[in-house]
């Protein structure tokens, strides 16, 4: 814990206790042994569970809102210096820890801690690496970035060593972690608002987060990624790699999918047959993912009929290509996808489906990822049939770049033939989509903030235009 005894830690207070990440760790912060108290800007389900446990949670910030005991406050990075309780922390002199920092301590917390990492597929895999455990009643304590439907949440408190949780990669924040396996799932560029130094920069991020795991750790890495290759040969631990070539300690062969893109597939360790899998998630990127969940539980001991089983019954993270609904034909999915790659291989499983037209509606995430991967968005998007975008939604920075929705709508459309249109508001959206979409389409709502509401908004107008187009029938 930074310029923190431990020891002298009782009663911490999350300011932003309501967000999702943050209320699983004050759990968890509960449930070894630290008393706690938060505030929110406005009241959540989050809260309101807090509240039903028995706990007062604050609506509002406040310099009273930090109990005169308070030992240590916690907050996340969207709150600023000038946030009334961070003011009176520091007045008080009080230690103040990033949300990122806290985590980094609760990994110290659990000897067995396992900590996924990558560009992509960090909350799947992740996932899967929880849901194997549980079923191996293995009972680990879980912090992901998305609620697995199996234990209806995003977190889960277990009473044994193990400790599954995302490690981001932004702002450094996973190098807090102390992991005693380590999963490097893929390393592309992003986050270049922090990343100034590219490619580089990142690789050297991720290499210090892999020298993490102790000797008599593991590390799972990405053998097919030219990224991480010079990774293995700069670490003391052992090391595992995975992926599609044979040269991969562990290798996936002969994938083959069904009618609605769900692949089975053979998986070969050091060269002999380990087993036959099944997966309910679609897409090569989720063969990946379960090879990666596959080596970390081997390793750990789970059975390969425990993994079968898991495998069959998993099925994602909630916003992790989720079906929303399907009414008159229309199937209608969403996704968290947000950089290009994730846009491309989502758009690509989607096509696995069969389909009359595949339409997309994409929300970009911040203006420096669109200046940055223009042209990798662009062709990413123009695999689809028709396109809506929505506008760049950005939540900690300008528009330094000058970029828009409308500018890589054209660039869609004029490089790749493909229909575009920019629609600003949500019901403007669905109300488009219900009046061009017809039987046997499929739509796509993609983006890692609030557009996933559209998904929700479309199936309720198309119920809503069913029942209606019935009852007129019935009358006549």
């Amino acid at each position: 814990m930074k310029s923190v005894d431990p020891l002298k830690i009782k009663k911490i207070h999350f300011i932003g206790i309501g967000g999702t990440s943050m209320s699983g760790l004050a759990h968890i912060a509960l449930h070894k042994g630290f008393q706690i108290s938060g505030s929110d800007m406005r009241p959540c389900a989050y809260t309101d569970k807090f509240e039903s446990e028995g706990y007062s949670i604050a609506i509002g910030h406040r310099a009273e809102n930090i109990p005169n005991d308070c030992d240590l406050v916690v907050y996340t990075a969207a709150i600023q210096s000038s946030n009334p309780e961070m003011v009176e922390a520091a007045n008080r002199g009080l230690p103040i820890m990033q949300r990122k920092e806290f985590l980094g301590y609760l990994t110290t917390l659990y000897p067995g801690t396992i900590a996924v990492s990558g560009t992509h597929g960090k909350t799947t895999t992740a996932s899967m690496i929880s849901m194997m455990l549980l079923h191996a009643d293995l009972d680990p304590t879980i912090s992901v970035g998305g609620t697995i439907p199996e234990i209806d949440s995003n977190f889960r408190v277990g009473n044994s060593d193990y400790f599954v949780t995302e490690a981001c990669e932004y702002v450094d924040s996973f190098l807090y972690s102390q992991h005693q396996i380590a999963v490097i799932l893929n390393v592309e560029e992003d986050h270049l608002d922090y990343f100034k130094g590219g490619i580089e920069q990142i690789r050297a991020s991720f290499l210090k987060f892999a020298q993490i795991v102790p000797r008599d750790g593991l590390l799972v890495l990405n053998g097919d990624d030219e990224n991480l290759s010079f990774i293995k040969e700069s670490c003391e631990c052992k090391v595992l790699t995975f992926g599609l070539n044979p040269g991969n300690d562990f290798q996936v062969t002969d994938i083959q999918y069904n009618s609605v893109g769900l692949p089975q597939f053979d998986v070969y360790k050091h060269g002999q047959l380990f087993g036959h899998f099944e997966s309910v998630i679609p897409g090569l990127h989720n063969v990946l993912n379960a090879l990666a969940s596959i080596i970390c539980c081997d390793f750990l001991g789970v059975s390969k009929e425990t993994m079968q089983h898991t495998l069959l019954n998993f099925s994602g993270a909630k916003r992790r290509f989720e079906p929303r609904g399907e009414v008159n034909g229309i199937k209608v999915f969403e996704d968290y996808a947000h950089h290009p790659t994730e846009v491309k291989i989502t758009i690509q499983a989607c096509r696995n489906y069969e389909h009359r037209r595949l339409w997309v509606v994409f929300q970009p995430h911040t203006y420096s990822r669109v200046y940055y991967f223009f042209d990798e968005f662009a062709e990413a998007l123009g695999i689809c049939d028709y396109l809506i975008m929505n506008d760049i939604y950005s939540d900690r920075e300008a528009n330094a770049w000058g970029v828009s929705s409308e500018m890589l709508a054209e660039a869609v459309t004029e490089r790749y033939d493909t229909p575009a249109v920019c629609i600003s508001n949500f019901e403007d959206i669905v109300d488009f989509l219900a009046e061009q979409l017809q039987p046997g389409d499929f739509v796509l709502v993609a983006g890692s903030q609030s557009i996933n509401q559209v998904a929700y908004m479309l199936v309720d107008k198309l119920k809503a235009s069913t029942l209606d187009e019935t009852a007129a029938t019935v009358e006549s």
